[in-house]
């Protein structure tokens, strides 16, 4: 098996993972909301427009963080946008421990060693990250 044959079949086990169908449950609940699915696309807009700008040298202001994190405390205000990014959250973390151990297989890294280039933010209270850290 290739290991683009073998990624395939990861992607396909993380899809019957809990946290992955947390997240579609969530979403299709958030789109099926006009105003939930509004504030997520806005959110995510600017999250993605701040990622941009970072990944282009760019270090972001404290008047940026703080409209991120102004925006996210608006988003998560409905439940239905809280529900879905914690279940977002929850999914990520799967996807960094399985990236963990690919890094642990690439460099021989003991389990028990902590990852270097992960993220070091701290979760907010919906569990998303507040965008002020360039890994996320």
């Amino acid at each position: 098996m290739s290991v683009y044959e073998m990624a395939i079949e990861l992607g396909k086990k993380l899809s019957t993972t809990e946290e992955y169908q947390g997240v579609l449950v969530t979403q299709k609940a958030v789109a099926m909301d006009k105003e939930a699915r509004a504030l997520v696309k806005e959110f995510q807009s600017l999250q993605q427009s701040y990622q941009r700008m970072q990944m282009m040298g760019h270090q972001l202001t404290e008047e940026n963080i703080a409209t991120l994190e102004e925006l996210e405390k608006k988003a998560t205000a409905n439940p239905l946008v809280k529900e879905y990014l914690g279940a977002q959250a929850l999914f990520y973390e799967v996807v960094n421990e399985v990236n963990g151990k690919i890094q642990e297989g690439l460099k021989g890294i003991p389990e028990d060693t902590p990852a270097q280039d992960s993220c070091s933010c701290s979760s907010n209270e919906s569990g998303a990250c507040g965008g002020s850290c360039s890994g996320c």
